[in-house]
């Protein structure tokens, strides 16, 4: 079981935990201090810990395994040292906040049949996925690949995965994310969803039914967003007010696949808004050559240059999901799968995704018995009073 030990009146502040397999060859002369993420004084060794192996968001509760499954600890193929990411949200910029919040671990001398093991599925965090100003709706996908599932389950389970909990990740800016899954090109019924995703409240879903994932499968992370009340572009990024579109995948035994996500193709995107020519050698964060008015700007000043408008949005949201992607298909220790930055077309799927019918099964006939006949009850009462004439 992982709970989360928020400290109090902190409730806010922390917006989500990360725990992170760290590489085996980590120098252990760097564990005395913290540091903050991402920044000059953090170590380089630390940037060998990319393997999540459990993830907390706000609002959610603790964990609690199931019986047959436990995060393994303890052997060879396990974690030595791990590093535990936590992110704030601090829109007020108050100083002098300390923090001791954490995560609280509880394990068992009980050996379970089957270890755990985490995928980070969906987009690649980049400025690469990014979503223009006013939009009331924008779609992006994440793909976990055919090609990184069949490589990776090929040569480690071909029977294989089982997945038991989802959480689903995204900012501010997002509306509803849902998990699709398909077998052979065939949708299956949706992983996990939520369609009415709620920033503070980001939970991992159990899965009434545990869902196997094989050779041949892919998975798309889909991302509903709405920026009307923004006039400049939303970038992928780490803050609060970037965006992700992130699907956090438990399930069992564990292989050696930690991440399986996907970055749109960037050259098309900079085409969209009329981009003919940038400068070489090619240098994040591409300095535009041609034409004349993005003359020396970068990719995001450009799209911020860019006048955008509703239509131009949908039009842009339309090409974005057909883009080619650059696959990302990572090992643990920083190893990758080799069809790691290959280029794949994303599937020809059904959009949007169609809701399921709800159908009454025989056990809850009566359920639906008593709803029509409630319908029926407000409908009659409904013309009864429409016909007692205007209350005096």
């Amino acid at each position: 079981q992982v709970e989360p030990l928020i400290q109090k009146g902190h409730e806010n502040l922390v917006h989500h935990i990360l725990l992170y397999q760290c590489s085996s060859n980590l120098n252990d002369s760097v564990l005395d201090y913290g540091h903050e993420c991402y920044h000059p004084n953090m170590p380089d060794s630390f940037l060998t810990c990319e393997t999540v192996i459990f993830a907390w968001a706000i609002g959610g509760e603790g964990f609690t395994y199931p019986p047959h499954v436990g995060l393994s600890i303890g052997t060879a193929a396990d974690p030595q040292f791990v590093l535990m990411e936590v992110h704030y949200d601090n829109p007020s910029y108050t100083e002098g906040l300390i923090d001791n919040s954490g995560l609280r671990l509880i394990y068992t001398p009980v050996l379970r049949k089957y270890d755990a093991g985490v995928i980070e599925a969906g987009l690649w965090v980049s400025l690469f996925h990014n979503i223009p100003p006013g939009m009331p709706e924008f779609v992006s996908e994440g793909h976990c690949t055919l090609e990184c599932l069949e490589e990776a389950l090929g040569a480690e389970r071909p029977a294989g995965i089982h997945v038991f909990a989802v959480l689903l990740h995204a900012h501010l800016a997002g509306r509803a994310i849902r998990m699709r899954h398909f077998h052979n090109g065939e949708e299956q019924k949706l992983l996990a969803y939520d369609d009415e995703f709620d920033f503070n409240f980001q939970e991992f879903q159990y899965l009434k039914e545990e869902r196997t994932i094989l050779p041949g499968d892919n998975l798309i992370t889909e991302c509903h967003y709405s920026t009307v009340d923004r006039i400049r572009m939303t970038w992928g990024g780490l803050s609060t007010r970037n965006e992700m579109c992130l699907s956090y995948l438990l399930y069992y035994p564990r292989i050696n696949l930690t991440r399986c996500a996907s970055i749109p193709d960037i050259m098309e995107q900079l085409q969209f808004i009329g981009v003919k020519e940038i400068y070489r050698p090619v240098t994040w964060p591409f300095i535009i050559k041609s034409p004349k008015q993005y003359k020396n700007l970068s990719f995001m000043d450009a799209m911020n240059k860019f006048k955008w408008s509703r239509s131009e949005g949908l039009s842009y949201n339309e090409l974005v999901l057909k883009l080619p992607v650059n696959v990302r298909c990572s090992k643990t220790d920083n190893a990758e799968w080799s069809i790691q930055g290959m280029t794949a077309l994303p599937p020809e799927i059904e959009r949007p995704y169609k809701t399921e019918p709800v159908i009454c099964s025989s056990s809850s006939c009566l359920c639906c018995s008593l709803f029509l006949t409630l319908l029926f009850i407000v409908h009659v009462t409904a013309n009864t009073i429409g016909n007692i004439g205007p209350f005096v």
